[in-house]
């Protein structure tokens, strides 16, 4: 009898770690292609974009592309592209590499370091713990590293602790996962502040028009107007 329960209670535990090892697997590269929604949502507000064969969301991408991505999903892109005199320390990313202002941007913003203090490593697959910290700098949390970026994604809100885990874990960090970070992270209040990151986006950066904001679900139109209030007022009833 002894050993029967002691069997039935090993099975049971190892029963536990297999639900625990998928559901904090969900957003694992294998998994598959998952946030092809969100990929769309944010394709609309125009913080995303594909290339000629589509989102390639089961591509992995390097540490280039993922500072772009950040300019992109925080509306900088384009104060990256006319900014003159930017430069960076880093010899491996030229004037006439094809993410030299973008690189230069963030970094002069302090949103990226390098791997060494002469080194970025643009070719490089970004990790996602590195995106994390990316994300998290830009939204206000300087003190975000990559190896405490799970930790501090989950205290802001910017995503659950086991997605969070999940990420910081992954073999392997594909356009897939950083659009479902992307996606949390225009939702996501900036640090100190009770606005969201579309908030800022729509209000002050002028990046994401109100209109497609409205229409993505993420955003409401604040009624000062009394014919806005009553026009809120009727879409909310009609729904």
């Amino acid at each position: 009898m002894r050993k029967m329960i002691k069997k039935i209670a090993l099975t049971v535990v190892g029963a536990m770690l297999v639900s625990v090892l998928f559901a904090s697997g969900a957003w694992a590269a294998d998994a598959g292609v998952k946030h092809t929604a969100e990929a769309d949502s944010l394709n609309k507000l125009q913080l995303f974009q594909g290339t000629d064969r589509g989102y390639e969301l089961e591509q992995t991408l390097t540490r280039a592309q993922g500072a772009t991505m950040l300019l992109r999903l925080f509306g900088w892109e384009t104060a990256a592209a006319n900014a003159q005199g930017l430069s960076s320390p880093f010899t491996d990313v030229p004037a006439t590499h094809w993410a030299a202002k973008a690189v230069g941007f963030a970094f002069s913003n302090a949103l990226v370091h390098g791997v060494t203090n002469v080194s970025f490593a643009p070719d490089a697959s970004i990790t996602g713990e590195q995106f994390l910290a990316l994300t998290l700098r830009a939204l206000g949390y300087a003190e975000a590293e990559p190896q405490t970026a799970s930790e501090l994604a989950a205290a802001s809100g910017l995503l659950s602790a086991s997605e969070a885990q999940s990420i910081a874990l992954g073999a392997v960090f594909r356009r897939d996962e950083m659009v479902a970070v992307a996606y949390r992270a225009i939702q996501t209040k900036l640090k100190g502040s009770t606005r969201t990151l579309l908030q800022k986006l729509v209000e002050d950066d002028k990046a994401v028009s109100v209109e497609a904001a409205v229409a993505s679900g993420l955003y409401k139109k604040s009624a000062s107007d009394p014919m806005d209030q009553i026009e809120d007022a009727i879409r909310e009833a009609l729904k």
